[in-house]
């Protein structure tokens, strides 16, 4: 098969949490819970169930899923008050369900997100959006002229942590943004068992079905399954998609049949504008005051060094942050090099005198101040289906990841894919 381009740690805002939580909460009061059916039961639908069963605003009426043991599993979470299907259209017509949770491999989501809203309901799809940017740019049509409520799951969006970096960046406390370097780097096959032994005449049709990730047909690969999740916040934080990308990857570690890249690195360049905490006093925030930032994307599966983590760097500070923690860094020696105090010339400066060059200090921690800690608690797929929940019952389309945001992340995935194949810069494409 061929690719198809297409302690201060309170100092957390973690109320934005709490409100939305208690948003929710006041929504399910008034009015009865969304009825909401799943399609897809496996591991990440699965996941959504039993967090879907938490929620007072959401009864889970059904749950659908054509590979038997999927199904079995996903009801079990679901409970019994939900009707079990191994056909979806079928279960729109019997169930007719206010919300539906599409949770099914990539070339799926297309085509079962429009029986969805031609059905009448409104569509919470898993990241990412869709297998190709022109069926991202229907479904994103779709859902403008028919006003559904839609809300891609790219669940950073509904995590505290994030929320505070967006913040902060757009406060200016790292000042003008210079680089972003983002990573998912795991040690592991991404290879799911198949319960018949190869050979049987079963085996390859199980193997695609259960293994969809590998296969160009059905996925693809590591920038729609991962990197969509980080360069999503990339996009957010610097309030613009990428202008184009450079890339490299390949099959090089586990050489097993596997169709996608079992390694890919990015390379994204934006043209932004300075925060406005940077702005000269009487001069506009123009197109003549934009400037370059590049964005390193890596993703590997034989080393998890670090694991998923993003770094945004700027002339006043560092932000290092993951699902779980933040740490801020305050750029040392910005208002002041100190080249002439305590003797640091010899650590910190790079001088030449008399033939003789002095080193800059190579140590990784000399020219960052005392992180200050960013911590919470909590579930962000929780999070992210409770804010769709509130967008439902309210019949708000104003999602926090909607399907022009979702589009725009489709394209910026995507172009990645394609630039490692062509070997060639690869602009982002008019939306």
């Amino acid at each position: 098969m061929t690719y198809k381009p297409s302690n201060r740690r309170e100092f957390l805002a973690g109320a934005s949490g709490a409100a939305l939580a208690a948003a929710a909460a006041g929504a399910a009061e008034s009015q009865p819970p969304v009825r909401v059916a799943v399609v897809g039961t496996g591991a990440r639908g699965s996941d959504l169930i039993r967090n879907l069963s938490t929620i007072e605003s959401a009864e889970i009426v059904a749950v659908c899923d054509d590979y038997e043991p999927h199904l079995l599993h996903g009801h079990k979470f679901a409970g019994a008050q939900a009707k079990a299907f191994d056909n979806y259209s079928k279960m729109l017509k019997e169930m007719k369900p206010q919300a539906v949770v599409v949770a099914t491999p990539l070339y799926l989501h297309h085509p079962m997100c429009l029986e969805a809203i031609d059905a009448g309901c409104h569509v919470f799809c898993e990241k990412t959006m869709c297998y190709s940017i022109d069926e991202a740019r229907e479904l994103a049509d779709v859902v403008k002229k028919r006003g559904a409520v839609f809300q891609v799951g790219l669940q950073r969006r509904a995590n505290a942590i994030y929320k505070q970096a967006q913040a902060m960046v757009q406060a200016g406390y790292l000042g003008r943004i210079t680089a972003i370097n983002c990573q998912w780097h795991r040690n592991n096959n991404w290879r799911r068992p198949v319960p018949v032994k190869r050979g049987e005449p079963k085996w390859s049709a199980l193997e695609h079905r259960l293994n969809w990730r590998l296969y160009w047909d059905y996925s693809q690969g590591l920038m729609t399954e991962l990197a969509s999740h980080q360069m999503d916040i990339v996009n957010w934080l610097l309030g613009t998609p990428p202008k184009c990308v450079i890339g490299a990857g390949g099959i090089d570690y586990w050489r097993d049949g596997r169709e996608v890249f079992d390694n890919i690195w990015c390379t994204y360049e934006y043209e932004v504008a300075p925060p406005k905490s940077n702005a000269v006093a009487g001069r506009t925030l123009d197109e003549e005051n934009r400037y370059t930032v590049r964005v390193a994307y890596s993703s590997i599966q034989s080393n998890a060094y670090q694991g998923a983590s993003e770094l945004i760097m700027g002339d006043r500070g560092t932000l290092f942050f993951t699902q779980q923690k933040g740490l801020f860094y305050r750029e040392l020696g910005v208002e002041d090099p100190g080249w002439s105090k305590d003797g640091r010339l010899d650590r910190d400066a790079t001088i030449v005198t008399s033939g003789k060059t002095l080193k800059m200090s190579n140590d990784p921690w000399a020219h960052r101040g005392k992180p200050l800690e960013i911590d919470i608690t909590g579930d962000d797929t929780r999070e992210e289906l409770l804010a769709f929940l509130d967008c439902v019952q309210r019949e708000d389309p104003a999602t926090i990841s909607d399907a022009q945001n979702g589009l725009a992340n489709t394209a910026t995935v995507l172009i990645g894919n394609e630039a490692t194949h062509s070997r060639q810069v690869t602009p982002f494409p008019t939306l």
